[in-house]
């Protein structure tokens, strides 16, 4: 009889595990297999870096990081993250990239020029400030890449090391954020492999 009951309570616990694990939604979209980073030569991009796909665009991020947000059916997650820091990339202009920069850089735009497929890695980091003056002005490394002007703007405030690549044609951004200068090194790697979708059939 105790052999009975036991039986038949582990058989109801085992319909009623079932029953939860089957009432669960099913995500919207499934995780996508991750491509490596068809790029190499490209500062500390090797091997273990993963291709992001965005909209019209490509880059690569370290193997290790994860998405912060969930991807869409044919387009990668917009937000990343791992121990160096964090990049968000999206379309038009990010709310840190303001009009009167956009003038401003567009204005020093016609000195560039391109050399090779590779673009030159935008400058090091902001050192840090003094407490009187927490955050450095904005410095702009403009480069073309697949026939696009890509602008890298950094800047550093109070324990923030923010790089962010955008273009006005087509209007998109990738934006990177870490907390130490040796990490904003690692996010210079990330601009570089920016890639646009070819024009082309």
């Amino acid at each position: 009889m105790r052999h009975d009951l036991r039986s038949l309570m582990l058989l109801f616990i085992l319909c009623l595990a079932l029953s939860v694990a089957c009432t669960h939604s099913v995500p919207k979209t499934l995780p996508r297999a991750y491509r490596p980073c068809p790029i190499s030569e490209v500062g500390r991009v090797d091997s273990s870096w993963r291709q992001v796909r965005a909209s019209g665009f490509t880059f690569c991020i370290p193997g290790s990081w994860g998405p912060s947000r969930p991807a869409s059916d044919s387009l990668d997650a917009r937000a990343w993250s791992g121990k160096e820091g964090s990049v968000t990339w999206g379309l038009g202009r990010p709310e840190s990239i303001s009009p009167s920069t956009t003038a401003m850089t567009m204005a020093i735009i016609g000195t560039v020029a391109s050399v090779g497929e590779i673009a030159p890695p935008p400058a090091n980091p902001a050192p840090p400030l003094p407490r009187s003056d927490p955050c450095s002005r904005p410095r702009n490394t403009p480069y073309m890449v697949d026939s696009v002007m890509v602008v890298v703007t950094q800047t550093a405030c109070r324990g923030t090391w923010t790089t962010t690549a955008w273009s006005t044609a087509p209007a998109v951004y990738v934006q990177a954020e870490a907390h130490s200068p040796e990490e904003a090194k690692a996010l210079n790697a990330i601009m570089v492999t920016i890639r646009f979708a070819s024009s082309g059939p």
